[in-house]
C-alpha cells in the first residue's frame, strides 16, 4: 500500500488509487498495534512479562517520555509538560514504567482537544513515589471510571481514534506487577481526567 501510495513505479493514474492505498496502508496499521496489545496482554496475564526491578528515577524517566511525545503535542497546539518533578527513587522496572506512561501519555492526548493541556506532576509519600498525569479534556462518567482499566473496554469520542481498550489494562497490571497501583481519579465529565500511578519508594 505504500509503494502504492507513493507510486513508487510510477503513476496510478488516478488520484483516487493512491487515497485508497494510504487508507489500506492506515488500516493496517491499527490492526497491528490491536494486534500487538492483544498479544502483549496476553503474556502479561500469563506471567511471561519479564519484569527487573531496580531503582528508577520517576521524574527523569517521565520527563522523557514527555520529550518523545511532544511531536505529536505540537501538532495539535497542546501543552505538554512536566508541572513539578520532585526528585527521587521508585522500585521498578524501567522499561515496563516507560510503557505504563507512553500508554497514559497516548491516552491523555488522544482525549485532550486541540489547544488543551497535558500536565504530569511526581511527589513523593511515605512508602510510594507518586506520578499523575492530568488532561484538560472531557473526563469520564461515573460509569466509565467504573469501567476503567478493564480489557477491552473503550471509550468513543467524537473525533478520536480509539484501540483495542487495552492501553490502560496494560498499565494498570504492570504497575500491580511492580508492587504499585494505578487509578483514575478527577472530578468528573467536564472537568479532564487525571490518572494516578504509584510505585514503592526507595
Amino acid at each position: 500500500s505504500e509503494i502504492i501510495a507513493e507510486e513508487f513505479y510510477g503513476p496510478c493514474g488516478h488520484a483516487k488509487y493512491s487515497e485508497y492505498a494510504r487508507d489500506i496502508g492506515d488500516a493496517g496499521k491499527n490492526l497491528h498495534t490491536k494486534i500487538g496489545d492483544i498479544l502483549e496482554f496476553a503474556n502479561i496475564e500469563a506471567g511471561r512479562y519479564p519484569l527487573t526491578e531496580e531503582a528508577v528515577d520517576l521524574a527523569s524517566l517521565a520527563t522523557q517520555c514527555i520529550e518523545e511525545h511532544q511531536g505529536r503535542a505540537f501538532s495539535r497546539r497542546i501543552s505538554l509538560s512536566v508541572a513539578f518533578g520532585e526528585p527521587g527513587l521508585v522500585r521498578a522496572d524501567a522499561s515496563a514504567v516507560r510503557r505504563i506512561l507512553a500508554n497514559l501519555l497516548t491516552n491523555a492526548l488522544a482525549y485532550t482537544a486541540e489547544g488543551g493541556i497535558v500536565r504530569a506532576d511526581i511527589h513523593f509519600e511515605e512508602g510510594a513515589g507518586v506520578l499523575t498525569l492530568s488532561d484538560s479534556g472531557k473526563g469520564f462518567t461515573p460509569h466509565e471510571r467504573m469501567r476503567a482499566g478493564k480489557p477491552f473496554e473503550r471509550f468513543d469520542r467524537a473525533g478520536t481514534v480509539t484501540g483495542a481498550g487495552l492501553g490502560l489494562a496494560i498499565a494498570m497490571e504492570l504497575a500491580r506487577r511492580m508492587g504499585g497501583a494505578m487509578r483514575l481519579v478527577g472530578e468528573g465529565p467536564g472537568h479532564g481526567a487525571t490518572m494516578e500511578l504509584r510505585l514503592p519508594r526507595l
